[in-house]
């Protein structure tokens, strides 16, 4: 690490001494990462500060069972990548994976009634109905707002906090609530989008359709650490260019979509997990027939 840095003309040494720094293990090398290591790297010099935070995770297990090569009891990365996206399984592992040592269990079905219901159903489902209802009766350019109302205050109070929340969380290692965050965040602007009904093109549709895109906007930032390919299709269906990760963190809570400024294409982000699919993976679990 520290060489890489030097050979990209930074400092290694002064970069990791003034970071934290967080060493993510699994519960079988305790006694190594946590008496073994530091030892051998304080016998050797004290000039490298030693890891802030060790946060340690239980083991996976698969339909409850250990996990098993030989007994044909798992699923390959590759073989998953050729099923689904790397963003679903990202998604379910975070979901399912608190700041714990207990050990987890990948289940076909809560995996499919997770992306269904959670991933698509509300986060898949606010996106898409924010952008394409905006490309649908503003031609994608972001209308001009009038005075708010006690819910629009609410909305625009909730983008303005995100970013903090969301900092609090990821900083103590509560990765599953910081994703639980965004999720509830999406399912509050659901609810919103919903109370306004902006198709009826009533006197607070432009409120509703300027921070819903906010919204999404915001969620394309602090998705990025959980679901990178997902937040930058986001990015991308709002309008912009670049990377959606060189936004800065505070920069979730602005409100950083203006008014005239002009939608990409919005399309789903998303593509149902079908059972029968799930039914077929689940029979090539164990000895061959």
């Amino acid at each position: 690490a520290i060489k890489f840095l030097d050979d990209k003309g930074i400092n290694g040494k002064e970069f990791w001494n003034s970071a934290d720094i967080y060493h993510f293990i699994g519960k079988d090398i305790v006694y190594h990462h946590y008496l073994f290591l530091p030892a051998m790297r304080l016998g050797i010099n004290s000039e490298y500060k030693l890891p802030d935070f060790i946060p340690t995770r239980g083991h996976l297990t698969l339909q409850s069972k250990k996990i098993s090569k030989s007994r044909n009891w798992y699923i390959g990365l590759r073989q998953f990548l050729e099923y689904y996206p790397a963003d679903y399984l990202r998604y379910y592992l975070v979901a399912i994976n608190p700041y714990s040592q207990d050990d987890l269990n990948f289940d076909w079905d809560e995996f499919t009634n997770r992306i269904n219901s959670e991933l698509i159903g509300n986060l898949g489902n606010f996106v898409n109905r924010a952008l394409g209802f905006t490309k649908k009766a503003f031609d994608g350019v972001i209308p001009e707002t009038a005075n708010y109302d006690q819910k629009d205050i609410e909305a625009e109070s909730k983008i303005k906090n995100l970013s903090g929340e969301l900092g609090i969380l990821m900083e103590q290692n509560h990765l599953d609530r910081a994703l639980k965050k965004i999720m509830e965040f999406s399912s509050f602007f659901n609810q919103y989008f919903q109370h306004k009904e902006p198709w009826k093109k009533g006197p607070g549709t432009a409120n509703c359709v300027f921070l819903s895109v906010n919204a999404a906007r915001s969620m394309a930032i602090a998705l990025f650490p959980f679901l990178p390919e997902s937040s930058q299709k986001i990015w991308i269906q709002l309008g912009f260019s670049g990377k959606v990760n060189e936004n800065k963190w505070d920069s979730i809570s602005d409100i950083g979509v203006k008014s005239g400024h002009v939608l990409g294409d919005a399309t789903p982000l998303f593509v149902k997990v079908e059972e029968a699919d799930i039914a077929k993976y689940k029979k090539q679990l164990g000895p061959s027939q």
